[in-house]
């Protein structure tokens, strides 16, 4: 049985969710209809607290250099914002933002903090190094970590983050499978050297190959970039566009007009915006749920200005999760045990669940995109 984190719809919206029970039973949270009250967050200049209970979920973040919490950082706070308004009209929870921009330096006195105030759940999204620095915290000092940023290991420490690379792994495949096997790869400057390793293996695990890599700069317009890597374009069978900037959906443009024939894979990270695009139409895609993130993205867009995106999601799903077990158990329900059933949880990023690796293992949709639309080109996965 799957614990369900479900959206449904009411008279605004809300998150079905449901708590693990001995016996793997889930118990269901009732319908309510929610105040249609704007979650508006106070300044980031100051230390935020969203909710009113007494279960603490702690969330560390970075701000950027002018202060306030920017791109990434801002759509995970604003979606766990919202999940606290959706689901804890009990108001037995609360969340705690704290700024660990400072780096590994902020960790220990950051997590001494949380623990004095009996946090049960940390959540971070941080760089790398202060990540790792949490996680090496003893796991008898600190609560479970649910890390929405690069995977790192430790006791407790569970790795959440809606890996890109997985997305085009599972969306390679049927272009690959249909006689695309050439593969280019466009993506952002920053990627890792592991991940395109990743992607490599990936790619020739689907019976590919990864004829090349080439990197763009999300920050400047395209250019000549197309141009420049033509006879590497015009080789290929097939084209990986990643990303989750504007830049994006300059890019599929020119690709669209000047390699027609390419087959085009996009991402789980490609602002839902360029769905729109007609440029867009007929790309496959592995994504988040696309119905729920409808759901959910409805409200988020009112309360934020802006479209859901997988961050705001992997801020929702995480709180989410930490609601739904509370609600069951408590606060004592935020354990590795409960986080690590087997039977998994469903939320707007879709079916997961956590490994005792440390590791998410998601069912991740596979659609195509039609008429602004994604639709789906296979089943959805209903239990692991």
């Amino acid at each position: 049985m799957t614990t369900i984190l479900r959206p449904v719809r009411i008279s605004l919206l809300g998150l079905l969710t449901a708590a693990i029970l001995s016996g793997c039973e889930s118990s269901s949270v009732a319908d309510k209809v929610l105040d249609d009250k704007a979650l508006k967050p106070p300044p980031s200049v100051v230390e935020e607290t969203f909710g009113r209970g007494s279960t603490e979920v702690t969330l560390l973040l970075t701000k950027a250099p002018n202060g306030i919490y920017e791109g990434a950082a801002r759509d995970i706070r604003d979606g766990a914002a919202l999940a606290i308004g959706e689901l804890d009209d009990a108001g037995v929870m609360k969340i705690k933002v704290i700024d660990v921009a400072e780096g590994p330096a902020a960790v220990a006195p950051a997590l001494a903090a949380a623990r004095a105030r009996n946090s049960g759940l940390l959540i971070s999204y941080a760089p790398q190094a202060t990540t790792a620095a949490i996680a090496a915290i003893p796991a008898d000092q600190r609560p479970p970590l649910i890390n929405l940023s690069s995977p790192v290991t430790g006791a407790k420490v569970f790795n959440f983050g809606f890996d890109e690379v997985a997305s085009v792994a599972r969306g390679v495949r049927p272009v690959i499978t249909s006689g695309h096997k050439r593969v280019v790869v466009l993506t952002p400057n920053s990627m890792a050297g592991v991940d395109e390793e990743r992607l490599r293996s990936a790619v020739a695990q689907a019976g590919g190959a990864l004829i090349g890599v080439v990197r763009y700069d999300p920050a400047t317009p395209p250019g000549d970039l197309l141009t420049r890597n033509k006879a590497l374009l015009d080789d290929a069978g097939a084209v990986v566009l990643m990303g989750d900037s504007a830049a994006v959906g300059a890019i599929l443009k020119g690709v669209r007009t000047s390699f027609a024939k390419l087959a085009v894979v996009g991402t789980s990270h490609w602002p839902i915006e360029l769905y729109s695009d007609p440029a867009a139409n007929g790309v496959i895609i592995a994504a988040v749920d696309p119905d729920a993130s409808q759901l959910i993205g409805e409200r988020y867009r009112r309360f934020n200005k802006r479209s859901l995106s997988v961050y705001a999601a992997e801020g929702y799903d995480s709180v989410a999760v930490a609601a739904g077990l509370v609600r069951g158990k408590g606060a004592t329900a935020l354990t590795p045990e409960a986080l690590t059933t087997k039977t998994g949880f469903r939320g707007v990023t879709g079916l997961f669940r956590f490994t005792p690796s440390g590791m998410a293992e998601r069912k991740i949709g596979l659609y195509k995109i039609e008429a602004g639309r994604l639709v789906a080109i296979e089943p959805k996965a209903v239990s692991f």
